[in-house]
C-alpha cells in the first residue's frame, strides 16, 4: 500500500547536500580460515579419554597446525623435532581457492584435512584393532554437533573422505579425515571503505496513476521532492 509522505515542515529542505558523509570505520579482526581452525581445535579439545566421564583427561595431548611434524619424526634419522605428546591431531588446509564471480567476491572453498595419530603399541590386538574407526566416529559427531556453537562451521562443513595407512610402524597409527568447507571473507570485502549514503528519489508514479478503487485512502499526489532538489552529487 502506498502511504502519503507529506512533509510536515514546508520550510525544511528535502536534502541537505552539504551534509557530512557518515563513514563506517570497520576493524578487520577476523579471518575465515583462522576461525575454522580455532573452532575445530576447541571442539577436538573437548574429547575425553573416557567418553562418558567429562572429568577424565583430554583424549588428544597435542592439537596443532600440520607443518610436517609427523613426517619428520618418522622419516628423519636425525630427528630434531620438538617433543610431541600422543595421541595427537594435526590440521591442514589444502586446495584453498576463492570464487571470482562478481556476486561472490569474498567467498572461498577449501578442504580441511584432520590427521589424528594414535600411539597404541598393541594395536593388532582384537580389542583395539578397530579403535581408529571408533575414534573417527567420535571426531565426526563432535565436529557436526559443533556447528550449532561455532558460526565458522555453518556455511558448509561436510565429511568427504576417511583413510588409514596400510602399515602401522614406529608405534604410531595415523588416520586422515577430510572435510569440505565453504567460507566467507565478509570483513575483507563487504564493508571495506563503506560510506553511508542517504538517497531521495523523485516519485516516478503517483496516486493519480492508481485506479480509484485501489486508492482507498484517497491519497493525493506527492508534489516533492523535485528533480532539481535531488539530482545533485557532492564529494
Amino acid at each position: 500500500m502506498i502511504v502519503d509522505k507529506k512533509n510536515k515542515n514546508k520550510n525544511e529542505p528535502a536534502l541537505n547536500v552539504g551534509a557530512e558523509e557518515a563513514v563506517e570505520n570497520t576493524i578487520y579482526t577476523t579471518n575465515a580460515l583462522i576461525d575454522v581452525f580455532n573452532a575445530v581445535k576447541e571442539i577436538l579439545g573437548t574429547l575425553r579419554e573416557e567418553e562418558e566421564d567429562p572429568g577424565s583427561p583430554a583424549l588428544f595431548k597435542t592439537i596443532a597446525l600440520n607443518t610436517g611434524q609427523l613426517s619428520r619424526i618418522k622419516n628423519n634419522k636425525h630427528n630434531q623435532e620438538s617433543a610431541l605428546l600422543f595421541p595427537a591431531v594435526f590440521l591442514h588446509f589444502i586446495n584453498v581457492r576463492y570464487l571470482v564471480q562478481q556476486a561472490r567476491i569474498g567467498e572461498g572453498r577449501a578442504t580441511l584435512r584432520v590427521q589424528y595419530v594414535l600411539n597404541r603399541l598393541n594395536n593388532s590386538d582384537e580389542e583395539f584393532e578397530l579403535e581408529g574407526y571408533a575414534l573417527f566416529q567420535r571426531i565426526n559427531i563432535a565436529l557436526q554437533d559443533g556447528k550449532n556453537k561455532y558460526p565458522a562451521l555453518t556455511e558448509r562443513f561436510n565429511l568427504t573422505y576417511f583413510d588409514q595407512p596400510e602399515s602401522f610402524d614406529d608405534g604410531l597409527q595415523p588416520f586422515w579425515i577430510d572435510y569440505e568447507i565453504w567460507f566467507r571473507e565478509d570483513s575483507a570485502y563487504k564493508y571495506r571503505n563503506y560510506v553511508d549514503r542517504y538517497l531521495i528519489v523523485p516519485p516516478f508514479t503517483n496516486h493519480s496513476d492508481q485506479l480509484p478503487e485501489s486508492n482507498v485512502d484517497n491519497h493525493e499526489d506527492h508534489t516533492g521532492p523535485e528533480y532539481d532538489e535531488v539530482s545533485d552529487f557532492s564529494k
